[in-house]
């Protein structure tokens, strides 16, 4: 999701002030979140869809995030038609699928899809590091923040710790199966890279504290909110409000 193809650009969203784009992206994706009509979410769908366009966003790489979140959401598909009570549409030996559980899939899979591509574009498009500094900015808890940068920081490094160790295994001519050995040497695998994890933490935090670290993290780049910044976020206020509005309004016509 945090693909550095996002980061690049001198899109209009682009230049938003990080915090800017975190409070709207935010705003969006709880309210998307929120909706209960399929016509609202659709129209939240589209909305999504038109903010990529404005952020000029590789087309290529947000369909391919895109697609790799909807592998997950199409399971849905394969449970929520036959476990909501309604209608029946279709029946396969004892299971029915019912014309509530496909709007209920429907409903799931339009909003998720909004919510993603609202994260592609508000959140995505900041450089992690500056995302921390921003959430600093905006008040968040500083151990919050620092776990966030520090835990973006070396999961690649725990991650070719672990590669390492498999490296090993390999050389030692090791073939996983279905035995208690195998279950015993992943078990170890595990372990060590928790061990070596903390180890390497251990030293890092010496290193750091050899550099006069104390606590916070500093930022060469200075935050500074625009006329257009807050124009934008009026408007994303005013769309998305609007929206729930919409939403609440047809609820209380159907009831």
């Amino acid at each position: 999701m945090f693909d550095s193809a996002f980061q690049q650009g001198n899109s209009l969203i682009h230049r938003l002030d990080p915090r800017i784009k975190l409070i709207a992206g935010f705003l969006g994706i709880f309210t998307v979140a929120l909706l209960n009509s399929i016509q609202v979410s659709l129209l939240a769908l589209f909305l999504a869809i038109c903010i990529v366009f404005i952020s000029r966003l590789p087309l290529k790489k947000t369909l391919k995030a895109l697609l790799f979140a909807n592998l997950f959401i199409g399971f849905l598909w394969l449970f929520i038609p036959f476990s909501v009570q309604g209608n029946p549409l279709l029946k396969i030996w004892s299971l029915t699928i019912t014309e509530e559980g496909i709007k209920c899939a429907f409903l799931i899979t339009t909003k998720c899809n909004a919510i993603l591509i609202l994260i592609i574009s508000f959140v995505a498009t900041i450089p992690v590091h500056t995302i921390g500094y921003a959430l600093d900015s905006l008040g968040v808890s500083k151990r919050l923040t620092l776990i966030f940068l520090m835990s973006y920081r070396y999961i690649s490094v725990i991650s070719e710790e672990y590669n390492r160790l498999v490296q090993a295994l390999k050389v030692r001519c090791f073939k996983p199966g279905t035995n208690l050995h195998t279950y015993k040497t992943y078990a170890y695998l595990i372990a060590m890279v928790f061990v070596r994890s903390y180890e390497r933490g251990i030293r890092v935090y010496q290193a750091m504290l050899l550099r006069g670290f104390n606590g916070k993290f500093y930022s060469l780049r200075k935050f500074k909110i625009k006329f257009l910044d807050i124009a934008l976020l009026a408007i994303i206020i005013l769309v998305y409000g609007s929206l729930f509005f919409i939403d609440k309004r047809i609820l209380i016509c159907l009831f």
